[in-house]
């Protein structure tokens, strides 16, 4: 039996928010998932720590906070999360882009399916 897409959205959520636990050692506030075709969306509230908040303060913590976010969750630096999504959703995935609000402490990820 296929999953619907409420089951799969969950199912995704809890993927990335243990990701996010063994990673980074902080726990999300909200993650929101939205899969729709080729695309996967990931919406995670309230990732950064109070180091990270600090760090937001200035331009070039943001700069940073937002490269290492990048990295961690790019083609080369994360294949776990790569294949813990492309094992949950039975495809590839191609391409992650990362984009981290600093001073909201929010992340989207999005996840592009072969």
């Amino acid at each position: 039996m296929s999953q619907t897409v409420e089951e799969l959205s969950a199912s995704l959520a809890a993927v990335i928010e243990r990701f996010e636990a063994e990673e980074m050692g902080a726990r999300a506030t909200g993650v929101t998932v939205m899969v729709q075709d080729d695309l996967v969306v990931v919406h995670l509230k309230g990732v950064l720590s109070p180091s990270e908040k600090d760090l937001a303060q200035t331009q070039f913590g943001q700069a940073i906070l937002q490269r290492f976010n990048t990295m961690l969750f790019g083609a080369g630096s994360s294949p776990s999360i790569r294949a813990q999504v492309a094992t949950s959703l039975g495809r590839q995935v191609a391409d992650v882009q990362t984009a981290l609000s600093p001073l909201t402490g929010s992340l989207v990820v999005v996840f592009e399916l072969a």
